[in-house]
């Protein structure tokens, strides 16, 4: 066989391997049907009349101190979306180099919360999420609505990760699309499942979809939005994030102290919150 023929092969090969790999990417398709852990075997459902916001299988579980579920509690929640007082960002992180999980707490009203967490949806015999695996569609998107007690107090009280929680900025108006985006994608998960991308589809990226400071496709490879952890960074400088001082004030501020709140406590809200800014 002649150089040529060989100089084609091996160029051929790359081809071809790539190509092959991308036809198996395309042609998985997510599922809903699966041995999936306990804390993602229920999907919440969401229906809307008029004012009002009804969740069924709304997550309220409690935690033993191993991280182990001691009670799958569900309940049905109802909020009343003319009371939506505002809306905080949580960013928990479990590594270092950024490695976090970034969450959405919505206020209604003086001491009622409904938080979205997007996660991947892991079966009985996956033990963790693995960042690199999901970038190849090897995950279902899973969309947790529940307590602040059960999605922040899992991570700050039991798990004893770092988490910040922030007041983001925004009118009235934009923090109502958010919310409405997200409770229509918790609906759609039921019929429509997706799969969670490390990258494009995770926990932060629904949050930055809806603004259009974001829209562009270049700004998707900021290290900030890679890496959830240095996201209040970028969000401060985009003034999204309430500024009170400056990265390392804001930081402090919103950082949640376990030892002076209790999951149980009907305070525990208010407790785990930065003290509001008071006017000279």
């Amino acid at each position: 066989m002649s150089r040529k023929f060989y100089v084609m092969a091996i160029t051929l090969v790359p081809v071809v391997v790539l190509m092959t790999f991308t036809f198996f990417l395309v042609s998985k398709q997510p599922t809903q049907a699966a041995n999936w852990k306990t804390q993602y075997h229920v999907l919440p459902t969401v229906q809307l009349s008029g004012d009002t916001i009804t969740i069924t299988n709304f997550r309220d579980f409690r935690y033993s101190s191993d991280g182990n579920i001691a009670e799958a509690r569900y309940r049905t929640a109802q909020f009343q979306l003319s009371q939506l007082q505002g809306v905080w960002l949580g960013i928990s992180h479990f590594g270092s180099w950024g490695l976090a999980h970034a969450l959405v707490s919505f206020q209604f009203g003086q001491n009622q919360y409904l938080t979205v967490s997007i996660e991947a949806r892991l079966t009985e015999q996956q033990i963790s999420y693995a960042p690199i695996t999901g970038l190849f569609r090897n995950y279902t998107k899973f969309m947790a609505l529940g307590s602040e007690q059960d999605i922040i107090g899992l991570r700050s009280h039991i798990r004893k990760e770092e988490v910040y929680l922030y007041p983001l900025q925004g009118s009235e108006l934009q923090a109502k699309t958010l919310l409405l985006s997200y409770l229509r994608q918790a609906q759609s998960l039921n019929t429509k499942p997706e799969f969670y991308n490390t990258l494009f589809d995770n926990c932060l990226t629904g949050l930055l979809a809806e603004s259009k400071q974001y829209r562009g496709w270049w700004r998707w490879f900021d290290y900030r939005i890679l890496l959830p952890g240095y996201a209040d960074q970028l969000l401060l400088q985009d003034g999204v994030i309430l500024d009170r001082g400056g990265v390392a004030t804001t930081r402090t501020l919103a950082k949640i102290n376990n030892t002076n709140s209790e999951i149980e406590s009907k305070d525990f809200s208010r407790a785990i919150r930065p003290a509001p800014i008071r006017n000279p």
